[in-house]
């Protein structure tokens, strides 16, 4: 949990259209930066720079007015002690920003955790995550999509400005803007490195719902949408047959077994590599050399 390049710039972003005021951070967050980030950027040497935890950085770089933490335990100073697992019953509408770097994926209740930050930010208020999306399997109980906070982040919910982002964690040059699909389309996105997502939402209800169905099916259960899919012109059907008829004599009749399996499989997950995906747009929050 903590505060690492990407993090620190996703800050420095949300610092251009928000006031940070009363912060509470989800676990205590680390300040993880090594001596050449500082230095990229301007850190090197501040009252903060060699912090253990980020709370002096939000004071006083990005103007916070308090900062209070959250956490299971006290065993890192934690000053509010509470199972996110639960719902909770205290500090309900209390705080401007809430800040979940890398915390939600080790609660095994994801969404009465996620519940329980939309309850201690104010009506008003900024919440901002960075969590594992791909190939972090076993850092902790969930990677998450997207789509989950597309669906969960929406207005019927209670939240508007809804932003994602995509970073690959070896990557200090670009992030990906994330754009939700088309009605009636999935965003599957496939990496060979470690992904995470950047979300920011802004809470617009005093009392926030969780009325989330993924939104692929939503589209198909419509009667309407239905009848759209179902009449594609029957030459692009017929076509589309041809096509996947030749594919299959080639992969399952002439190649080995072996070989032709692995080859689709390439084949699929090239097709989602996340960098590719037209619903990605790379974008800089910085530039550097």
């Amino acid at each position: 949990m903590g505060v690492t390049f990407q993090e620190f710039k996703f800050l420095e972003y949300i610092n251009n259209s928000i006031n940070f005021g009363n912060v509470l951070t989800i676990g205590r967050q680390e300040l993880i930066l090594n001596i050449k980030d500082k230095i990229r950027l301007n850190l090197l040497n501040t009252e903060f720079s060699n912090d253990k935890f980020i709370d002096n950085l939000l004071l006083k770089k990005f103007k916070a007015i308090s900062v209070n933490s959250l956490d299971n335990s006290d065993f890192e100073g934690a000053n509010i002690i509470c199972d996110m697992n639960l719902p909770i019953n205290s500090n309900k509408n209390k705080f401007d920003t809430i800040i979940d770097f890398g915390t939600t994926e080790h609660i095994f209740n994801a969404p009465q955790g996620l519940q329980n930050i939309s309850d201690f930010s104010k009506n008003g208020g900024t919440i901002i995550h960075s969590l594992p999306s791909n190939n972090n399997c076993g850092h902790g109980f969930w990677q998450f999509s997207p789509e989950l906070f597309f669906s969960l982040y929406s207005e019927k919910n209670g939240f508007k400005n809804t932003e994602l982002f995509i970073f690959d964690t070896y990557n200090k040059y670009d992030f990906w803007k994330v754009d939700k699909q088309n009605l009636g389309e999935r965003l599957e996105l496939t990496s060979d490195v470690a992904l995470y997502l950047l979300i920011k939402t802004t809470k617009i209800k005093e009392i926030t719902s969780q009325i989330v169905q993924q939104s692929d099916y939503v589209y198909q259960w419509n009667e309407v949408n239905k009848r759209k899919i179902n009449s594609k012109k029957n030459t692009s059907i017929i076509w589309k047959k041809f096509k996947d008829e030749i594919k299959s004599i080639f992969y399952e009749n002439i190649l080995p077994l072996k070989l032709s399996e692995r080859l689709q499989g390439k084949k699929i997950s090239k097709k989602n590599l996340y960098n590719k995906n037209i619903y990605l747009k790379k974008i800089k929050f910085y530039d550097y050399k």
